[in-house]
């Protein structure tokens, strides 16, 4: 599955890569200012939370329904924790439309790599082991396993469903690269991280605030 990467230097248009790659570097900055904007305006003990949470997000099987409880249950604030997952999201999906050998890249070269997991029960970190290639791997079968259920022209509504369903593995990276796979149009499948991610961190935060409420009662 994965592509000769090399190729990516023997090519004629060179200069289209690199202006991919400035593209790519540019997404990177914009959500390194991001994070520290917001990081600034947060108390010592939230940022700590805070970039733990935001690092931890990016790796899998970390998503929205585990970062967004837990980093909510210890005092990080609604509104400038869900435009962080927002527009990580949003970025993560044009970084890797515009600059998808960088994806495969990183799958081929990066071995299995220790990371401290979150448990959100009793929030504490845990040591465990990331292996991007089984990640990977495991998302080519979803894939296959989509592909063979024929959507047809319902292909989006259903990798729409796929990206709003708050469960492990259906985040932007995920969907992104199903998507592409799939054959969608750059504009669809940036269109249905956009507003899958959207309506999936409101209902996260919904069902978090209705949990909490009951637990007061």
């Amino acid at each position: 599955m994965l592509r000769n990467i090399q190729s990516f230097f023997c090519k004629k248009n060179v200069i289209y890569r690199l202006k991919l790659l400035v593209v790519f570097v540019s997404i990177v900055a914009v959500g390194a200012l991001l994070f520290l904007t917001i990081l600034n305006l947060l108390t010592p003990d939230q940022q700590k939370w805070y970039s733990a949470l935001s690092l931890a997000y990016f790796l899998p099987p970390a998503g929205k329904e585990t970062v967004i409880p837990l980093g909510l249950s210890q005092g990080l604030p609604i509104l400038p924790w869900c435009i962080t997952l927002f527009f990580f999201d949003f970025l993560v999906c044009i970084g890797f439309l515009t600059n998808w050998w960088l994806l495969e890249f990183l799958i081929a070269h990066i071995p299995p790599f220790p990371f401290l997991g979150i448990k959100r029960q009793k929030p504490h970190f845990y040591k465990k082991k990331i292996s991007l290639k089984l990640w990977y791997e495991k998302l080519h079968k979803k894939t296959k396993e989509i592909e063979a259920k024929k959507y047809g022209k319902l292909l989006p509504i259903a990798l729409f469903i796929f990206m709003l369903v708050p469960f492990q593995g259906t985040g932007a990276m995920s969907t992104t690269i199903i998507g592409t796979w799939l054959g969608l149009r750059q504009k669809e499948t940036l269109f249905i991280v956009s507003i899958g991610s959207f309506l999936s961190i409101l209902l996260i935060v919904a069902i978090y605030l209705g949990i909490v409420e009951i637990w007061r009662v």
